[in-house]
């Protein structure tokens, strides 16, 4: 890897990384609160229907290569080359083969305007695969800077064209042709910011990273598959509405796990990969990363969980309230979702893929035969079937493939305590406060106490039982801060 400066600019880019992803964030809410505005559930939940049904071929175009890239302390010109053209070309018979599935896709689920989902929804899965290597580069060569400023800047021309089709009347169309545009200008914008250009296909030593690969796309297709065949048995037994009630609280639980979880692994396992050979220097990283963003994402989880009505009906309107019934069910499984990422980090950076695949298929097989089963009982059906698979992962994760990988599994347990008492503590209290004295407030007023008595009960929590993780979280921050050039 070719550092683009000195050791304060690259803490300097990915602290801009991982800022600008809250950037990301808030254009996702942004999204949220205008689009819901503007489109109702039915036309969300056919969209989010036709997106599950296709949206492996998203998968399938990175077929695990950016994971192995990434590790790699170095690679050829030559390989760098050929793992661009082998995404392109897994992207492109993907984009071909989805956009064949639309007709019978629509014929199916007995809705047409499935066929119009699909067909824009294809050329994306050809784009996003192109721009794998281009932003495995730009990572790789640690221009944070331009990382984030292609994938921000793909997302916000994404989303405005989505809320200028909306406002015209286009429905579900601006829908599924968001990610299709944001695709296409990420593609254009890391092409010319890695300055990088691929040379023709040649032979090159592929092998490990090929097997790498196919490693971790099976732990890739099996998360995908998992966590989306909860949409489509939905689709399968309710109306449109309900699908797009359940994909809005979905959406809302786990972006705050997409917008930290990602970029973090791309700043932390090139790092990880590089003491990979010294276990006690790994764990220690481990134990590290695994404190500091699971204090980010249960205390996020904990305020949906407390101020969702209010959130809701604030963000994105009162029809939209039926979504809370999914809500604080769905938020349980990104409890056990946070407190398991560790072992996901330890397992790439040793290049144990068997246990990364075995250790989610435990979880996930379950997870499919219980939601196939609980679904024609009740809509809330689904939501539990997927909290049983994400707890089955982390045991298996926990107490069966991370001692094997010679990762500390009692202290990465001891790790998660804290944060768990900390954002438990203050959702069990400002819940309890919400009931008694702010239920009947207005929305925007519900929602300001419960947020401050959360904060509150949660500053105090952290004082009492968690000042060496306040400690460790000002050191970082610290370390982080852009630095004076002498």
């Amino acid at each position: 890897m070719t550092p683009e400066a000195s050791a304060g600019a690259r803490a300097r880019g990915a602290t801009l990384l991982l800022s600008t992803q809250w950037v990301r964030y808030l254009l996702q809410i942004v999204n949220l609160v205008v689009l819901a505005r503007l489109i109702g559930p039915g036309d969300f939940g056919v969209v989010s229907l036709g997106l599950a049904l296709v949206g492996i071929a998203s998968v399938l175009g990175d077929f695990g290569l950016s994971l192995a890239a990434l590790r790699e302390s170095s690679l050829s010109q030559q390989q760098k080359s050929n793992l661009l053209w082998i995404n392109s070309g897994i992207g492109a018979v993907s984009a071909l083969v989805v956009g064949l599935c639309a007709a019978p896709i629509a014929a199916a689920f007995d809705d047409d305007r499935l066929v119009v989902v699909v067909l824009l929804a294809a050329p994306a899965y050809l784009l996003r695969a192109g721009a794998v290597q281009f932003l495995v580069e730009l990572n790789r060569r640690e221009r944070f800077s331009r990382l984030a400023a292609a994938e921000v800047g793909g997302d916000a021309i994404g989303v405005g064209t989505a809320v200028v089709l909306a406002l015209a009347g286009s429905g579900y169309v601006a829908l599924a042709v968001q990610g299709t545009v944001a695709a296409a200008v990420t593609l254009l914008w890391a092409s010319v910011a890695a300055q990088w250009r691929p040379s023709l296909p040649r032979r090159a030593e592929m092998r490990s990273l090929l097997t790498f690969g196919l490693s971790t796309l099976g732990a890739h297709a099996a998360q995908y598959v998992t966590t989306n065949v909860d949409t489509i048995m939905l689709g399968a037994w309710y109306p449109a509405s309900v699908v797009g009630f359940y994909s809005r609280a979905y959406q809302l639980v786990m972006l705050p796990l997409q917008q930290v979880a990602a970029p973090l692994t791309r700043v932390v396992l090139p790092r990880l990969a590089r003491v990979a050979d010294d276990l006690s220097t790994l764990n220690d990283e481990l134990l590290r990363a695994q404190r500091l963003v699971s204090h980010v994402l249960l205390g996020v989880t904990g305020l949906l969980v407390v101020g969702g009505a209010p959130l809701i009906e604030v963000v994105l309107g009162a029809e939209w309230l039926p979504a809370m019934q999914f809500l604080p069910v769905l938020a349980v499984g990104t409890v056990f979702q946070t407190i398991a990422y560790a072992y996901y980090w330890g397992f790439a950076a040793l290049g144990r893929s068997g246990a990364l695949f075995f250790s989610e298929l435990i979880g996930r097989v379950p997870m499919v035969l219980l939601i196939v089963l609980l679904a024609p009982l009740a809509p809330t059906g689904v939501a539990w079937g997927v909290v049983a698979g994400q707890v089955l992962i982390w045991a298996s994760g926990t107490f069966v493939f991370a001692p094997r990988a010679g990762l500390r599994r009692g202290a990465l347990l001891r790790s998660a305590v804290v944060p768990l008492l900390v954002s438990g503590g203050a959702t069990l209290g400002s819940w309890g406060m919400d009931a008694a004295f702010f239920a009947d407030l207005p929305a925007i007023f519900r929602l300001a106490s419960v947020t401050a008595t959360w904060a509150v009960a949660a500053g105090l929590l952290m004082f009492l039982c968690g000042r060496s993780d306040a400690r460790l979280m000002r050191e970082t921050l610290r370390t982080m801060r852009p630095q004076r050039s002498s």
